[in-house]
């Protein structure tokens, strides 16, 4: 099968997933961070002069400009998928997670990984990018999943105490603007915090993350919505859905029932 490629347009990432292949490649180097995962047989993964066995289950971490390969163990064929993501941007969301004054992206000391959380929440962001779903969704699982990266394979996180304010203020700009297309910039911003400390501390205090939090504002408007008998792809077109069946998804997930059953 064909690799297929996705690209975020809110985060500076590439996705390149294979199926079943034979494909195998020289040792060589690229600009970009990578993060892959193993998702089907096994595979020799060369990075900084070592030569690794890996399965399913494992992270492979390229830091820029590292000679490297991942090619399937002899006579077989592998599945995976690999992220490239700009180490500027990657820095950036470095500095507010960890010890990083500089500024600059600090290379990781660990060229792989097993931890099964990582793997989980790697195959979820991936998915969400392949699905292409809501910005806020994917810059949420951006900047969870490389915050978890780094304290898991490097340093310990950043605890600095969050004003109670300073999660209300986000709150409240939900509230204002939930059914426009904002962004965890725009939230982290109007609310005095970093993007990566608005995820922690406002899941923190409300059990959900700010874009949960505003899938959760536009359901209950929908449902105020329909109770008037208003058509249901207008409603979804409102209130900021993609489209109909992102709409009718999300609102059987919190609802328990579709837009026609309430409607009705």
């Amino acid at each position: 099968m064909k690799p297929q490629f996705y690209r975020s347009s809110v985060v500076p990432v590439e996705l390149r997933c294979s199926t079943g292949t034979k494909a195998c490649y020289g040792k060589h180097t690229h600009d970009e961070f990578s993060i892959g995962s193993v998702d089907g047989g096994h595979s020799v993964y060369f990075n900084t002069n070592t030569e690794t066995q890996i399965g399913v289950g494992s992270l492979v971490i390229v830091n820029p400009l590292d000679v490297h390969s991942c090619n399937p163990a002899l006579d077989t064929d592998w599945s995976y998928k690999m992220l490239y993501v700009c180490p500027k941007w990657l820095g950036y969301i470095q500095t507010m997670t960890v010890d990083n004054p500089s500024k600059n992206f600090i290379p990781f000391s660990q060229i792989h990984t097993d931890d099964p959380e990582l793997y989980r929440q790697f195959q979820s962001l991936a998915s969400s990018i392949i699905a292409n779903t809501e910005n806020m969704r994917i810059e949420e699982e951006c900047i969870m999943f490389f915050s978890r990266l780094f304290h898991e394979t490097n340093t310990g996180a950043l605890n600095k105490p969050i004003p109670r304010i300073n999660i209300v203020k986000a709150y409240n700009y939900i509230c204002d603007n939930f059914k426009k297309c904002i962004s965890v910039k725009d939230i982290a911003r109007n609310s005095g915090l970093s993007e990566y400390h608005l995820i922690h501390a406002f899941r923190k205090s409300y059990g959900i993350t700010p874009h949960a939090m505003q899938v959760s504002m536009r359901i209950n408007e929908a449902k105020a919505l329909l109770k008037k008998g208003q058509d249901i792809a207008a409603v979804a077109s409102e209130l900021g859905f993609n489209d109909q069946s992102h709409f009718h998804r999300n609102f059987k997930r919190l609802v328990a029932a579709t837009p026609a059953e309430y409607r009705k």
